[in-house]
């Protein structure tokens, strides 16, 4: 039989030596949503970027990841054995990056780190790279252990258990057919050029960076205005590179952009003020958009 839901999109990130655990995380989701999903009415959904992202040119392969997985989960389970993985251009390596970007957003996040030995013939490097990044990590809040990919599993249902009081999500309440309206959402966009240093070294330059626009909703958004405000005293939102610029109407669908200009100072992760039209309407939406 079916039954109404509150559905949560779990990511879970990690580095790519540890595919027995991203496995034994996914079925504990599954595990969880077999006994307790109807009763509870919460569905989880587990999200991988080698199974859950979709393959597109026009941005980096993390900024890509960023936008279809990490942007739009719910809660972050993060995981680290001896690998840190590939620096990306803003963070020390993927997983770190979408920890970071995830914990910006203020989303529930928990990381896991593996007491197991390290393998014979492990990255040495690597290994240390992950012990640096767990000290960082260590002033915002309690880190994970692990003894084996079942110890874990347990761990990311107690955690789910802990997420879910906190969020309260209640009763799922059935809606009648919503009218057409406009769902503008923002996201950050760059491109990546490679350069040569004098060593002949190939290194990589952010260009075109942007503020991206989309109408995800199901009617036209007529005159849409942003204005960018800033996450804290100490900090600065980028500017954009015309203020005055409008964007023409967004039909479902579609999307606009504007150029950014970032600066020393200028804070990565800051508010986005949207102004738009429907009718003789006038709505607005804040969202807090990372860099």
């Amino acid at each position: 039989m079916t039954f109404d839901a509150h559905v949560l999109k779990v990511l879970i990130a990690s580095p790519g030596d540890t595919k027995e655990e991203r496995e034994a995380v996914e079925r504990a989701l599954h595990g969880w949503n077999a006994d307790r999903a109807e009763r509870e009415q919460v569905v989880l959904l587990p999200r991988r970027w080698e199974t859950s992202a979709v393959p597109r040119l026009g941005a980096s392969g993390q900024g890509i990841i960023n936008e279809q997985l990490v942007d739009d989960a719910d809660i972050v389970l993060a995981l680290f054995d001896s690998r840190l993985g590939m620096a990306t251009e803003a963070a020390v390596s993927g997983t770190a990056e979408e920890i970071q970007r995830s914990h910006a957003a203020g989303k529930p996040v928990h990381v896991w780190f593996s007491e197991e030995p390290i393998p014979r013939g492990a990255d040495l490097d690597q290994a240390k790279a992950v012990e640096d990044f767990k000290k960082t990590l260590l002033p915002l809040g309690l880190l994970g252990a692990y003894a084996s990919p079942d110890d874990l599993a347990y761990k990311v249902r107690q955690a789910i258990e802990s997420d879910l009081d906190r969020l309260g999500l209640g009763a799922v309440v059935r809606r009648a057919p919503a009218e057409k309206h406009a769902v503008l959402r923002a996201r950050y966009e760059s491109d990546r050029e490679p350069k040569m240093d004098n060593r002949g070294r190939v290194a990589y330059k952010t260009t075109r960076e942007r503020l991206v626009v989309k109408n995800s909703g199901s009617a036209p958004a007529i005159r849409v205005r942003v204005e960018l405000k800033p996450l804290g005293e100490n900090s600065r939102p980028p500017a954009l590179f015309d203020r005055e610029q409008i964007a023409p109407t967004l039909i479902p669908d579609s999307e606009f952009s504007w150029p950014l200009l970032m600066s020393m100072g200028t804070g990565r992760v800051f508010e986005v003020n949207i102004t738009w039209s429907e009718g003789d309407v006038e709505y607005s939406e804040s969202q807090h958009v990372a860099a």
